[in-house]
């Protein structure tokens, strides 16, 4: 199970997202469909990336498909969301190996939430071939980058997904990098506030 930038509750952070999400949605007039993913962009991409790229290419990559998803249709979203069932007391009585791939700037989904993933199963394992030879743990790679992971570290997420397609994680042991090694600044900053 690959998940990518998972998470296995609400906390009081994600929920506040939300909840400011759903304020602006509703506040946002229908003839200015931009105004809400404007907002919303602050908590898509990492800051490293939007003083790469700029907010308004970002925004308009981000956008470039048509997304029929009407304002009210947008709330709905959220309001699921916010009634998202506490999965971590069953992570434990998933039967297959679960990848996480998690961005260190990601500030909708905290770094931190990957930590149900490890402490309610059989523990981090260092490899994705190892976590691939047992249905009890899991591995976390760690990505630099917000939470749209698929837009600013395309070709990375593409090739991980090709590699586990064609099998190449089970026949080579790939050690995966800590997160301290890959972002330390957004990580410390990140992994300082309480989960629950």
């Amino acid at each position: 199970l690959v998940l990518v930038n998972g998470f296995s509750f609400v906390d009081a952070h994600l929920a506040g997202v939300l909840q400011d999400c759903i304020n602006v949605f509703s506040c946002a007039p229908a003839s200015r469909p931009d105004l809400p993913v404007y907002f919303y962009s602050r908590f898509l991409f990492s800051k490293e990336y939007l003083k790469k790229v700029s907010a308004p290419l970002a925004l308009n990559l981000y956008t470039a498909v048509h997304n029929p998803i009407p304002l009210n249709g947008r709330i709905q979203l959220c309001q699921g969301a916010l009634k998202h069932v506490d999965l971590r007391d069953t992570l434990n009585q998933t039967l297959y190996p679960i990848v996480l791939v998690q961005g260190t700037q990601d500030s909708l989904v905290r770094p931190l939430h990957t930590e149900p993933f490890v402490s309610r199963r059989a523990g981090e394992s260092q490899s994705i071939q190892q976590c691939l030879q047992s249905t009890e743990l899991s591995c976390i790679l760690w990505m630099k980058a917000g939470h749209e992971i698929f837009q600013e570290r395309r070709k990375d997420i593409t090739k991980l997904l090709e590699q586990m397609a064609v099998g190449f994680h089970e026949a080579n042991v790939v050690p995966l990098a800590p997160a301290e090694a890959v972002d330390t600044q957004s990580l410390t900053d990140t992994l300082n506030f309480p989960i629950a």
